[in-house]
């Protein structure tokens, strides 16, 4: 039988959030309407902050065939996922160690084998879910940029979306087009929004104002706002190095601004 991505998402979901079984990892996807948003960089980011928090974290890269997190953190995995598809390995011997115990696992990076068989890499992120979601508190996603079935695919099936734009204008409005089809594919969509590269606290809030109008007038919903993330010179050099910015300036702009997502993140999940 045709492996159907979406079908097996759903059954993932639809277990994780069964409160009379065993107690699985909150899901948050983090996604965006186009590259060069700072996303990767983002959530790596966030999962550290989160991780000081004593939450256990997994962060699992699956944009399908351009792994960022391990450039960013300048480390070479020994395995990635297209191992796992052969089932040359535990889905263990993937994770790699971040910084504060968050634990990550790589995507594969430019590998033809991957462009021919996406439906049994597609397969092999699925089972790394299972294998892995009773062990962690949150597992955050990186997914691909853009708007694509495959990304949309593993947003919708997430307990808290993220999306993450700056202010450009091409940023923000693919960023309400993705927030147009998360509201059209999802029944009850928790859908929050986070707008980076900011030079102000106020130009992120009028930002996120004018996006939460414009759903509310045409499609009669609304977004959450997590906040913004501050735009400092620290954050470039701390990417060039490899370093993520938590790590190499704990104290920078950039820093309290993820460090604040973070514990409305943490301070939303104890309401519930």
């Amino acid at each position: 039988m045709e492996f159907n991505q979406s079908i097996s998402l759903q059954n993932f979901a639809k277990n994780a959030k069964n409160k009379n079984k065993e107690k699985f990892a909150k899901l948050i996807s983090i996604t965006s309407g186009k590259g060069g948003v700072g996303k990767s960089n983002f959530i790596l980011n966030l999962g550290i902050a989160m991780s000081i928090r004593g939450k256990k974290v997994l962060l699992i890269d699956a944009d399908m065939n351009l792994s960022n997190i391990d450039i960013l953190l300048g480390v070479y995995p020994k395995y990635t996922l297209t191992n796992l598809m052969d089932d040359l390995i535990e889905v263990e011997d993937l994770l790699l160690d971040g910084p504060k115990g968050l634990k990550i696992l790589p995507a594969s990076s430019g590998n033809l084998e991957v462009l021919t068989n996406s439906k049994r890499y597609q397969r092999a992120l699925i089972q790394a879910y299972n294998d892995l979601r009773k062990k962690f508190d949150y597992i955050l996603i990186d997914t691909g940029a853009g708007i694509s079935d495959y990304s949309v695919d593993f947003v919708v099936n997430s307990d808290k979306v993220i999306i993450i734009t700056t202010p450009e204008p091409t940023a923000i409005t693919d960023a309400y087009a993705m927030i147009k089809i998360l509201f059209y594919r999802i029944s009850h969509p928790d859908i929050n929004l986070v707008i980076n590269m900011v030079q102000t606290e106020e130009e992120g809030k009028n930002i996120f104002n004018k996006v939460n109008l414009i759903v509310q007038h045409f499609l009669n919903k609304k977004v959450n706002y997590l906040g913004n993330i501050m735009f400092d010179h620290y954050l470039q050099e701390a990417v060039k190095e490899q370093v993520p910015i938590l790590v190499k300036r704990p104290r920078s702009k950039s820093s309290a601004s993820i460090h604040n997502v973070a514990m409305m993140i943490l301070k939303g999940d104890k309401k519930e």
